[in-house]
């Protein structure tokens, strides 16, 4: 089958050492009375080189090093997606940006028109990551108090708005949170193509959302026997909309070296690094009482609650919780040696994931080691992102 590979950006600083941490790059860390000494740490507005220059970098690391594109985390706490979407565009040549953003940001109208002046400016190389908010707590400071599964009935009006417009120069609706009275992209607007859109989330309201929606179901890493059941139920769902060609992507971190010994030792830092800092707590993979599903094996953190035995959060081989367990998102990496990294991937896509989200700590130096020795392994799978066919649906007779 095929496959491609994304990375991603750091918009909130990068994590090589945890987060806080002033040797970091990118001022994110602010401890008294210590310098920071990372990249960019100590940034003013107005400087020559900002942190989006750093971005740049990896930006265009992650494009030479063969890359197809870059996924763009939305956090309260980082840099806003679609305006570093918007920067880097232009730093790049052929490399997709994926942006994550809520219904909640955009009025349907607004995001087209937004989306179809981007793709008419860069070639058609925007993705959308639709989300719907991983905590209850996040989502009410930046006021939305709409319950969890009214956000998936409101995501999912959104995103028949959002074709409904894409397709007609005037469409019609009514829903409980959106309504078009003959709006729509006219010409030359209309020349851009829809963003592939991508969703994740495995509670069920995720899921449904996803199965009508979504060109790719994004999953967080875990057991491949638990990835194979997922992909089952959402495609199951998914042919109810007659969508049976819906696929599948992963995002999960990587610690690559040459060899295994290299990747268990960079590994063990991070353990080593938060038992220092006292940060050995199994609360730390819930932190910020998140609405996600709790994966198994973060039920058994509790059972190793203080260990730094980096052996004891392999789920799978060279398939690492560590991450999750002192808080590092999205909390799973694969760690071995440049053919172990091959072999899980190529594991992980036997069972049906067609993109994989890989990056590392710092992202730069990852990119270049992923591209230099993994990505290479799958040059004759590449296969770029596909949209389902649906225009007819959506489009008015």
């Amino acid at each position: 089958m095929g496959i491609e590979f994304f990375t991603r950006l750091p918009l909130h600083g990068e994590a090589e050492f945890l987060a806080g941490d002033p040797r970091n790059r990118g001022d994110w860390a602010r401890v008294s009375g210590v310098e920071n000494t990372g990249a960019t740490s100590n940034y003013q507005v107005g400087d020559d080189f900002t942190y989006i220059d750093y971005l740049a970098q990896v930006a265009r690391a992650a494009e030479i090093n063969g890359f197809a594109g870059a996924l763009m985390v939305n956090a309260p706490t980082g840099e806003e997606p679609w305006t570093v979407c918007s920067l880097l565009a232009r730093e790049t040549k052929r490399l997709n940006f994926v942006t994550a953003f809520q219904p909640y940001h955009f009025s349907p109208y607004n995001a087209v028109q937004s989306a179809a002046t981007y793709q008419r400016a860069t070639g058609n190389r925007l993705v959308w990551n639709i989300i719907n908010g991983g905590s209850e707590v996040i989502q009410r400071q930046v006021g939305d108090a709409t319950p969890h599964d009214d956000r998936y009935i409101r995501a999912t009006e959104f995103l028949d708005v959002v074709k409904g417009y894409w397709y007609n120069e005037s469409f019609h609706y009514q829903g409980k949170y959106y309504s078009a009275e003959g709006g729509g992209l006219k010409y030359p607007l209309n020349k851009a193509e829809l963003p592939i859109i991508c969703t994740a989330g495995s509670s069920e309201a995720a899921r449904e959302f996803g199965a009508k929606h979504a060109d790719y179901y994004l999953m967080r890493a875990e057991k491949p026997s638990e990835i194979a059941t997922l992909i089952a139920d959402v495609r199951k769902r998914a042919a109810k909309y007659g969508r049976d060609n819906i696929k599948f992507g992963l995002s999960i971190d990587t610690i690559a070296r040459r060899s295994e010994q290299e990747a268990l030792a960079e590994a063990q830092r991070y353990l080593d690094e938060a038992a220092e800092k006292q940060r050995l707590h199994a609360s730390a993979a819930h932190a910020g009482l998140r609405s996600a599903r709790v994966l198994s094996f973060e039920k058994e953190y509790a059972d190793k609650d203080g260990s730094k035995n980096v052996n004891d959060f392999f789920i799978h081989p060279n398939v690492w919780s560590g991450f999750g367990y002192i808080g590092i998102p999205p909390g799973v990496a694969l760690v071995g040696s440049y053919q172990q990294i091959v072999e899980r991937i190529k594991e992980y896509n036997s069972i049906g994931i067609d993109l994989f989200f890989l990056a590392g700590y710092p992202h730069l130096e990852e990119a270049y080691r992923l591209g230099e020795h993994v990505l290479p392994h799958f040059k004759n799978q590449r296969q770029a992102l596909q949209r389902i066919p649906e225009e007819s649906k959506y489009r008015i007779a």
